[in-house]
């Protein structure tokens, strides 16, 4: 072979590699962006085999064909778009152990590799991959705090030392499973009544129903912590063990009133 095929050759070869390299990028970074948001990129039924490589995942748009109202419900919470908060992605890139962020805040993460199968917390983030013989086969979760309590670890502690806890008042007993709403019923103060029937009718508790004070408004006050000391945990005080702070009371009431929990 002539020097000048050979210099063609090689050139040849080189720019196959560069042009194979491209497209194995290309591919890559198109299947992370599909992985990305929900339903980006996706419609039903088209990511079909695709995420079954992944241990069976499948993706919301999956879940969606058949349970088109829980998706809706679902898209837009701040579970879906739990990967892409801007607090969240600020203290991610801060972060000393990153895989506890990612464990809770995608889903598939795996905490070997690193890697994870979907950003948010989707749906199978909580009924786990998708099974082939669903529905025949149910991909129920479980009913109790066990689950949510595995990210929502602030919440959990301050649950469990509640009378709630102590009875076995679950979290899905107050709020929706996939708009992450209070569910109206406790908006409306029927939930809370439906138990509490002794406490509707003493002095203090009918003065502030006549006044239309929702039983949250004082009973999911939060004790003071600052955002700072609440991005540092990870955690954020939410109000679960539904002690009302007396400090709470000045909001309506002018003092004496707040010097009580001095």
């Amino acid at each position: 072979m002539s020097a000048l095929r050979l210099g063609a050759a090689v050139r040849y070869n080189a720019w196959l590699a560069v042009g194979a390299g491209l497209l194995i990028l290309l591919v890559s970074l198109s299947l992370t962006l599909l992985a990305a948001r929900p339903g980006a990129g996706l419609s039903g039924g088209e990511d079909d085999g695709f995420f079954s490589l992944f241990g069976g995942y499948q993706s919301p748009m999956r879940c969606r064909e058949c349970h088109p109202q829980q998706f809706d419900a679902w898209t837009g919470t701040t579970h879906a778009n739990a990967s892409f908060d801007p607090i969240f992605q600020v203290y991610l890139q801060q972060a000393e152990q990153p895989g506890e962020c990612l464990s809770c805040h995608t889903t598939g993460y795996d905490t070997t590799t690193g890697q994870f199968v979907l950003a948010g917390v989707s749906c199978e983030a909580c009924h786990g991959p998708y099974r082939s013989a669903h529905p025949n086969q149910t991909m129920m979760i479980a009913g109790d705090e066990t689950l949510c309590g595995a990210c929502h670890r602030s919440t959990l502690a301050e649950w469990r030392i509640s009378r709630h806890g102590q009875v076995g008042v679950n979290c899905i007993q107050c709020h929706e499973v996939h708009s992450q709403k209070t569910r109206a019923a406790v908006a409306t103060n029927a939930l809370c009544a439906g138990c509490h029937v002794d406490r509707t009718g003493d002095e203090i508790h009918a003065a502030h129903l006549a006044a239309d004070v929702q039983c949250v408004d004082c009973h999911r006050s939060a004790p003071g912590r600052s955002d700072a000391e609440s991005a540092v945990s990870g955690q954020a005080v939410t109000g679960h063990s539904f002690t009302v702070q007396l400090s709470l009371c000045s909001t309506c009431h002018p003092p004496p009133i707040s010097l009580l929990d001095d």
